[in-house]
């Protein structure tokens, strides 16, 4: 009868064992699922949105001065921008390396960032705000100069 207990209980323990492996197992594969899909949404993250190719990339690493890369100056990227938006005008230029393209970032009054190929003087992108987005900066600007004329100022926000 003692030997009959034994090969129970070592059986028991093997099944034991063997279900801890499987679980130890999953658990991993499960970790390691997760880790790669963690991995593609940090890409995706990476990804420009709308993509466009300019004419001139920048190397990784990004140098020291961008500047010297662009073939067009800003007030090219700036002529070509207000072109493109007829009745705007430019709040801001600036030079970028965005995932990899040398762009000309021109902030227009309409809340509008236009992307211009730093090399060829291309438009390459304009993203519009949103209406929400729009609104809330044209309040902004009336309660800054409200505020600037010595006026009460009220805000409310329209939906």
């Amino acid at each position: 009868m003692k030997k009959w207990w034994i090969a129970a209980l070592a059986g028991f323990l093997a099944v034991c064992m063997a279900i801890g492996m499987s679980v130890a197992l999953a658990s991993r594969g499960s970790k390691t699922v997760a880790a790669q899909s963690q991995q593609t949404q940090e890409e995706g993250q990476n990804d420009q949105e709308p993509s466009y190719q300019s004419s001139i990339t920048v190397p990784e690493p990004e140098p020291a001065g961008l500047d010297s890369m662009a073939k067009i100056t800003a007030d090219q990227a700036k002529e070509a921008a207000l072109a493109a938006n007829t009745g705007a005008t430019a709040t801001q230029v600036e030079l970028d390396n965005e995932n990899g393209n040398l762009v000309w970032g021109v902030e227009l009054n309409t809340g509008a960032d236009v992307k211009v190929d730093a090399g060829n003087g291309k438009v390459l992108h304009t993203d519009q705000p949103d209406a929400n987005e729009a609104g809330e900066e044209k309040a902004k600007e009336t309660e800054s100069a409200q505020e600037e004329a010595g006026e009460t100022v009220t805000v409310q926000a329209v939906n």
